[in-house]
């Protein structure tokens, strides 16, 4: 069993990666734009692209492809700061915002379909049992 705990977790985040981007596709959004502006949304601070790398562990091209697709569908825009020129600043567009109550039901309908069938105990279990998990790898990455 403990070979396949990897390939488990693999499994079930590509499952609900799928799910997820089927969702949101009839917003015209993949779950990885759709994270990134809930984030945003969250933040009532000012991001620049630099957060968004560190805190989804992406690198600068990837987020910069993601941003670029965001700001062509009008879900971001992109302001120079105004305290350091070389960095620009990511703001939320109305479109976005309005669509925000939907991508949280959404998320939130993944949520439930996640946790159906399991009691609170189980998912305590799990969640302890996750944290040790992601602290022991996190532990060997540096």
């Amino acid at each position: 069993m403990e070979q396949d705990i990897g390939l488990c977790f693999k499994k079930i985040f590509q499952i609900m990666e799928k799910n997820m981007n089927k969702k949101l596709e009839k917003i015209d959004l993949t779950n990885s734009q759709a994270s990134i502006l809930i984030y945003l949304y969250k933040n009532k601070d000012v991001v620049n692209q630099r957060d968004i790398e560190k805190k989804f562990d992406l690198t600068n091209p990837t987020v910069n492809g993601i941003l670029n697709r965001l700001e062509n569908k009008d879900f971001i825009k992109r302001t120079v700061s105004l305290k350091d020129a070389r960095n620009k600043e990511i703001y939320l567009t109305e479109k976005s915002i309005s669509l925000m109550k939907e991508m949280k039901k959404e998320a939130r309908q993944l949520e439930k379909e996640l946790v159906a069938g399991i009691s609170k105990e189980e998912l305590n279990t799990f969640q302890d049992v996750l944290k040790k998990i992601f602290n022991n790898l996190q532990g060997g990455i540096k």
